[in-house]
């Protein structure tokens, strides 16, 4: 299935909720007839989204999860069936996330905090965000050295399979670091 037949079904469905009840449940606003997403430490239209960012937000806002955090951060092996898409999920947003921070992981620490993040306890360094309003992902990078490569990994808060499927996680993940990286550059140029 296409964007374009993604994007149709889910408008679909959220054509079907009151925009009201859209907002409550997820955070967002509604606005001259769009819905406006906090993401990351900014606002952004839904429909000026880019085709990948509106499909998954398309599905944050009609998914109705949790939106207290259990304080359990979950690998993205545990939201089933993950194992399908786990290549996916390491080649979109784990990869990425060490080939920019894994040589200076405080970096990764400064762009998430210029984000709006925490650092948190993980890795040699690492930082939690909420990249959406009910869903906090935490980035953690193992600096290489002389022997080992540079690890990275993305942690999740265990209500995130209340919002998304493993397939929407691993495009979000992915889109998410690659927001953390255009922020890194911006901060460093």
């Amino acid at each position: 299935m296409g964007y374009d037949q993604a994007i149709d079904l889910a408008m679909a469905r959220l054509a079907q909720i009151p925009p009201e009840t859209v907002c409550e449940a997820c955070g967002a606003r509604y606005e001259g007839g769009d819905f406006i997403l906090p993401w990351f430490n900014t606002e952004r239209s839904l429909s000026a989204a880019p085709e990948a960012n509106k499909v998954v937000w398309l599905h944050y806002l009609t998914a109705r999860g949790a939106k207290k955090q259990s304080g359990s951060l979950i690998a993205y092996r545990e939201v089933a069936p993950a194992l399908f898409y786990e290549s996916n999920f390491y080649k979109r947003a784990v990869n990425p996330l060490i080939r920019c921070f894994g040589e200076n992981p405080q970096k990764l620490v400064e762009t998430g905090e210029a984000l709006g993040g925490q650092a948190a306890a993980h890795g040699d360094a690492a930082v939690t965000i909420n990249v959406l309003p009910y869903l906090p992902m935490t980035f953690i990078i193992w600096q290489g050295c002389e022997e080992f490569l540079p690890e990275g990994n993305i942690l999740f808060d265990k209500t995130a399979k209340t919002w998304f499927v493993a397939e929407d996680l691993a495009v979000l993940a992915g889109l998410a670091v690659h927001e953390l990286i255009d922020a890194s550059k911006k901060l460093a140029g």
